[in-house]
């Protein structure tokens, strides 16, 4: 192949390459005990941000526990990967509930939440499981595209008549999220980017 084919092919792939995302997912493989009360954490291009307490385990190592009030640990964490990003699901493991009566939740006290900076993109509640140990997943459609950041809280369920401070609790075991995703580029801007490359093999030859 020519310099200029080689060149055009290069501009080709560069602009290709802007359109792609990658999947990254947080484990939470070295966020420390509940003893460390860590704010932020960092694994995989993903920052996660505590709200109203602690990042930390509790007990079960490579899991972020959430709590639905009354203690130094977080009720909810913000995600974000310094871009747009698509959220694809999350999992975790149901510790169960404190004192409920009537049993098992009666609303959704699960809330995710997608930004785009200060605007809420989606919202969606989900149940958490009243059974100790209960493994659930949740898979997140085309709705939270295009964030900037996520938001996984567990709220206290208001409807409970003797549910004490924490309530519910869980563990978080993981998150993926798609990106950061680029603007795409038209098929024009495509080709302006192959000639931009092609331009410069030409002038290299005249040079030569």
């Amino acid at each position: 192949m020519s310099a200029v084919g080689r060149l055009v092919q290069a501009g080709l792939f560069v602009a290709m390459s802007a359109l792609g995302a990658s999947a990254a997912t947080m484990n939470f493989v070295t966020l420390p005990d509940e003893g460390a009360q860590l704010g932020s954490y960092s694994e995989n291009g993903i920052v996660a941000t505590a709200l109203g307490g602690a990042l930390a385990y509790e007990g079960t190592p490579g899991f972020a526990h959430l709590d639905d009030s009354g203690t130094g640990l977080a009720y909810g964490i913000d995600f974000t990967m310094g871009g747009l990003f698509d959220a694809v699901e999350f999992s975790l493991t149901s510790l169960g509930y404190d004192f409920w009566d009537p049993p098992g939740p009666l609303s959704d006290n699960l809330i995710v939440t997608g930004f785009n900076g200060s605007s809420v993109v989606s919202m969606a509640g989900f149940i958490l499981s009243d059974v100790f140990g209960a493994t659930q997943t949740f898979t997140l459609g085309p709705a939270f595209s295009g964030l900037t950041s996520l938001r996984i809280e567990l709220i206290y369920p208001t409807n409970s008549a003797s549910c004490g401070a924490p309530c519910g609790h869980l563990d978080l075991d993981y998150v993926t999220l798609n990106g950061p995703s680029a603007v795409p580029l038209p098929a024009s801007g495509l080709m302006l980017v192959a000639a931009g490359f092609g331009l410069g093999a030409l002038r290299l030859r005249r040079r030569a």
